[in-house]
């Protein structure tokens, strides 16, 4: 029997270098496919994490939601508050019970927990509207031309808060060049209003120009939905038309707290006879079933004219503004609670230990991102 021919040595060398080669080749693909199966693996588990956090922020926030309906919930929250800092706590009530005693100020209703503005109830309320528009200007708004409504892809920028709808146009820096809004909202009248109703110096969160426009769609989604803010017990927020506004650029539009509390308990009654889950947002269908239409307040009026609302008890909504309209209002929000928000000039209220307490957390409270807490799903 005659043995095949052995193959020669550079034959066997370059059979060698492809046996290895395939070798390593099997083995990276096997290493290969290790790594894919891990990667599924921590891609897998990591949005377990992820589902569980935000289940535990959802049953916290539902909670949260839910004790602040209650006598339990309210005075567990209030020594919270207390004990967090309770000299800071102690001192900012002492100050706001002479603050408010001392300057002259409205007061807002403590069971409706709202006071309609007309233009003329600040004082220096026409210039703080011309301050506004001339900021809108300047951002590349037109006022005055009824053919050239300002739309979502205009140059006015502005971070967009909910898709196309609405902005909040103002930046920290705008502030500082335009500190008369900031002043406005630390003045007598606005913050003895704030102060006497909350009955604390409260934190100044926010100062800012909210621009609404028509949406694509007709649906009503997020903020254009009834709902009530999930900041504190309680709060209070200024909406401040700085045009005309009437049912065609989508008023701000809330119910009192008195009403909101009773349209609450029923409507929840409600989706329990219905089957249908808690959710912070609420229907106008649901609204109208409770036999709530009565009790809504809708926000129009020349420039100047506005609310005070806590908008932590009142149902509220807005921006349903009509195609070929806008709506452009200041926007002010006094928390009892630290929030994220605006950076204000501090070194501008030294030596004035009420309009200190007013702004000095906010720098270190303040948010790139800063989100309308209208925006907030409850």
């Amino acid at each position: 029997m005659v043995n095949p021919a052995r193959p020669s040595l550079p034959a066997r060398a370059v059979q060698g270098v492809v046996n290895r080669s395939l070798k390593v080749l099997r083995q990276g693909m096997k290493v290969r496919s290790h790594l894919r199966r891990g990667e599924r693996l921590l891609h897998q588990a990591s949005k377990v994490v992820r589902h569980a956090v935000q289940r535990r922020r959802q049953a916290w926030k539902g909670f949260r939601y839910r004790s602040r309906w209650t006598g339990w919930g309210v005075s567990m929250w209030r020594a919270s508050s207390f004990v967090a800092a309770p000299l800071e706590t102690r001192e900012r009530s002492r100050l706001a019970k002479e603050f408010s005693t001392r300057v002259a100020h409205a007061e807002m209703s403590r069971d409706r927990g709202c006071l309609l503005l007309p233009p003329t109830h600040f004082a220096d309320m026409p210039e703080v509207v011309a301050t506004c528009q001339q900021v809108f200007e300047d951002k590349g708004g037109r006022v005055g031309d009824d053919n050239a409504t300002p739309n979502a892809d205009s140059h006015l920028g502005g971070r967009r808060m909910k898709g196309d709808y609405l902005r909040n146009l103002l930046s920290n820096d705008d502030l500082r060049r335009y500190p008369r809004l900031v002043d406005f909202a630390l003045s007598d009248a606005a913050m003895g209003m704030a102060a006497s109703y909350l009955g604390t110096i409260p934190h100044l969160n926010r100062v800012d120009l909210l621009y609404s426009i028509a949406r694509e769609n007709d649906d009503k989604v997020s903020s254009q939905l009834f709902h009530v803010d999930p900041e504190g017990l309680t709060q209070v927020k200024f909406f401040i038309n700085v045009f005309d506004v009437g049912e065609g650029e989508g008023p701000f539009t809330f119910i009192p707290a008195d009403d909101t509390a009773r349209i609450i308990r029923d409507v929840n009654v409600l989706r329990q006879q219905q089957g249908k889950p808690h959710q912070g947002r609420y229907l106008d269908e649901e609204i109208a079933a409770v036999g709530a239409n009565g009790a809504i307040v809708r926000v129009t009026g020349s420039q100047g004219s506005g609310v005070a609302v806590d908008t932590s008890r009142c149902l509220h909504m807005g921006s349903r503004v009509r195609p070929g309209s806008f709506r452009l209002c200041l926007y002010i929000q006094y928390c009892t609670t630290r929030e994220r928000g605006n950076a204000f000039d501090l070194d501008r209220y030294k030596g004035d230990p009420v309009r200190q307490f007013a702004v000095q957390h906010s720098i270190a409270s303040a948010g790139g991102e800063v989100a309308a807490p209208h925006q907030n799903d409850n």
